[in-house]
């Protein structure tokens, strides 16, 4: 685990176990990202943490809180959206949830330069993971339609959330995504700097 994550644990102990806000997590995701993505204040990390806001008035992502890591030109890498704990036990917030992610995605794709963006869904300590394709916009997990006929199917299980933050596993599964979010950062930046020599060369 990295040096901080006790202070990070600290964060969301101090958190209601019953509230039906999230601002209440805001400060504790904001340190975990702080944390993964500043992992020391005394070198330039090269990212941002950044509200997110709707590119469009009709964009539904204003409802709940969005957090974007970009980079130093503003190019989206990573989401993080919150939801109170209590929105796990019902199928219709579930969906709203998991719509939100995808039309946060569409916003952000066209802005996004490196092969997949990487989103997570909080509802409390509990994450559920999400990923696009930014060439073709698939977005995983799948989406599954609901019934048309008015039956009601449990198309975003409560699973999905499978792994809490505070457990050595959501940790280890958080900072999985954190390390190929950086790895594909680093690589669009080596790609950059040999077409820069490349194009220097030739001039």
């Amino acid at each position: 685990m990295f040096p901080h994550w006790q202070d990070v644990l600290d964060a969301f102990a101090y958190v209601p176990p019953d509230t039906t806000n999230e601002n209440y997590y805001n400060g504790p995701y904001y340190k975990l990202l702080c944390t993964t993505f500043h992992p020391s204040l005394l070198e330039h990390s090269g990212y941002i943490i950044c509200p997110f806001y709707p590119l469009t008035e009709d964009d539904p992502a204003t409802e709940r809180a969005t957090f974007v890591v970009v980079t130093m030109q503003w190019q989206p890498l990573f989401v993080l959206q919150l939801h109170p704990p209590g929105h796990i036990n019902l199928l219709s917030t579930r969906i709203a949830a998991d719509s939100k992610m995808r039309a946060t995605f569409r916003s952000l794709c066209p802005e996004t330069v490196t092969p997949k963006l990487h989103g997570v869904s909080a509802m409390g300590q509990r994450l559920a993971f999400y990923s696009m394709d930014t060439s073709s916009g698939r977005v995983l997990p799948d989406y599954v339609p609901t019934a048309g006929d008015g039956t009601e199917m449990d198309t975003v299980p409560e699973n999905r959330w499978e792994f809490d933050i505070t457990t050595e596993a959501g940790h280890q599964q958080f900072m999985k995504v954190v390390n190929d979010v950086k790895n594909m950062d680093r690589n669009r930046e080596s790609w950059h700097a040999w077409l820069n020599k490349v194009l220097c060369t030739t001039q």
